[in-house]
């Protein structure tokens, strides 16, 4: 017969649940300190992906030449791109319900024309929480700023 080793090397129960409950509880501290950060970007996405929509609307005006449409719904929260006479939606993308429309000088409207540039020159507004956002889009070949009050 083999003697038994008393000297395992090992961890046992209580040790492992000591060590997985610290775990857990830095982990939870961790993730709570995650959500004012994703509050934060919220806005700062939602602009970059608005900015990427409005170079594709005017790429897509020149490659197809054919006038494209950004049409803004303050009601509903979203805004969508239709191309050419027949307004055929090439997408539609929500917005969360926390980003405010607000129209100013632009209109509901953003049109480019088949060669890239813009209808009409104007401004809209996007409020979030205490923030205010512009965007302004300028006269001759389509191009906008974005600014924040």
């Amino acid at each position: 017969m083999h003697p038994r080793r008393v000297d395992e090397k090992g961890f046992t129960l209580i040790e492992a649940l000591i060590v997985l409950s610290i775990v857990i509880i830095i982990s939870s501290i961790s993730l709570l300190q995650l959500r004012p950060l994703h509050e934060s970007k919220k806005m700062d996405q939602f602009l970059e992906q608005l900015q990427n929509d409005i170079f594709f609307s005017q790429q897509y005006a020149i490659s197809h030449s054919e006038p494209t449409k950004i049409l803004f719904s303050t009601s509903e929260s979203y805004y969508r791109l239709t191309s050419g006479n027949l307004q055929e939606v090439i997408f539609q993308r929500k917005i969360d319900p926390a980003i405010r429309i607000h129209l100013a000088t632009l209109g509901t409207n953003l049109v480019f024309t088949s060669n890239g540039n813009i209808q009409r020159a104007g401004e809209i507004r996007f409020q979030y929480k205490e923030s205010l956002y512009i965007v302004t889009f300028l006269l001759g070949k389509g191009r906008f700023y974005v600014s924040k009050r």
